[in-house]
């Protein structure tokens, strides 16, 4: 059966008895598993498997469908807040191949409140065997992220603690298993970018650094500054970031601030660890001085912000942008140590060790 033109789910009101219309009326030609950036900006997309059948949920949780002869997508309320959300309704999401449910922004603290109750149990040894319970750690600090990112409310102490808790996870996962590092790459993320982005360069820098020897206290400074490095790109309009083709050179003045627009936000911050404020003030500046925002060289930028620069860089390279296409991680290693060679933008001796590091996991 098709799904009703008219569903009174769609205007947010369900029927009472809701499990029905979800048994009768999803059809696989109607339900639209793939996510596009910025597409409906009340919504946001969470993975499946992170609903648990039979349990209550603490949010709203909808589907995104395509009604009979409207070509614009409409998000249908599936499990209201407070509803079981039943084990047959979990099986026909998965039998229709629906990788993807949404919820509305507005509810996105209940989200990651949620989220985060639902990491406790996961260990790093169930991340080390279980593909899938690693992938549930990046969709919560993806959710993290974006409420860290987009709401100022959200910028408190208690969501910081939250933060170095997937912070101390991650880095014992990455202390105890290779493979929790090609989850990333592997994993088909849902968010944009920036998001991705910064949650990629913070599980690299963490495997990274423990590859250089660093301490569980110095991991978790560094894993804020790579999280939060760049915040300040949400002062860039979404018109430039999303920009297909090269930017001009006004567009690269806007960029260009958001290393200092980082640093500021951070600085008034509570309990942000002022390693994590210098990374994020630091990580475009270059060994030989043609950097930003400062130009410093390379006696005066701080150790970790070298680290920084170098995990940026290959991670922007690889997982490609919209105005260039992904390279391969031997390409990028190629160009970047070709980079140092005409103008020592990274610091030599952390090149090489990210290429032997990189090397070794192959």
């Amino acid at each position: 059966m098709k799904l009703p033109e008219k569903s009174p789910a769609v205007a947010g009101h369900p029927p009472e008895n809701w499990g029905p219309i979800l048994d009768f009326h999803l059809h696989a030609s109607r339900i639209l598993s793939s996510v596009a950036d910025g597409e409906k900006e009340s919504y946001s997309p969470l993975p499946l498997r992170n609903l648990t059948p039979e349990m209550e949920m603490p949010f709203n949780i909808y589907i995104k469908c395509r009604p009979k002869d409207q070509s614009a997508p409409e998000f249908v309320l599936c499990c209201p807040k407070g509803q079981i959300f039943q084990r047959e309704w979990h099986r026909k999401l998965k039998k229709l191949k629906v990788p993807w449910v949404y919820f509305p922004l507005s509810e996105d603290e209940a989200v990651l409140e949620f989220l985060h109750g639902n990491l406790k149990e996961i260990t790093p040894r169930a991340c080390r065997l279980n593909p899938e319970k690693a992938a549930l750690v990046l969709d919560a600090m993806l959710v993290w992220m974006q409420h860290f990112f987009t709401t100022e409310r959200g910028r408190t102490g208690a969501k910081l603690d939250m933060a170095l808790d997937f912070i101390d996870l991650v880095f014992a996962c990455v202390k105890r298993s290779k493979n929790f590092l090609s989850y990333v790459v592997e994993m088909n993320h849902h968010d944009e970018y920036l998001f991705r982005h910064s949650l990629n360069v913070c599980i690299i820098g963490l495997a990274f650094i423990n590859y250089l020897g660093f301490a569980d206290k110095d991991a978790r400074s560094f894993g804020v500054g790579a999280l939060l490095h760049d915040l300040g790109m949400i002062q860039v309009p979404r018109a430039i970031l999303q920009k297909p083709g090269r930017l001009e050179e006004e567009e690269m003045r806007v960029i260009k601030r958001h290393p200092a627009q980082s640093y500021y936000i951070l600085k008034h911050l509570p309990a942000v660890p002022v390693e994590a404020i210098i990374m994020a003030q630091q990580h475009h500046e270059n060994g030989d001085g043609s950097g930003y925002p400062t130009g410093l060289s390379s006696g005066s930028i701080h150790p970790w912000a070298k680290i920084l620069r170098i995990i940026d860089s290959y991670e922007s390279v690889t997982a490609g942008r919209p105005w260039r296409k992904a390279k391969s991680p031997k390409e990028t290693l190629w160009d970047m140590r070709h980079d140092w060679e005409k103008s020592q933008v990274y610091d030599s001796a952390l090149l090489r060790a990210l290429i032997k590091f990189l090397g070794d996991r192959d």
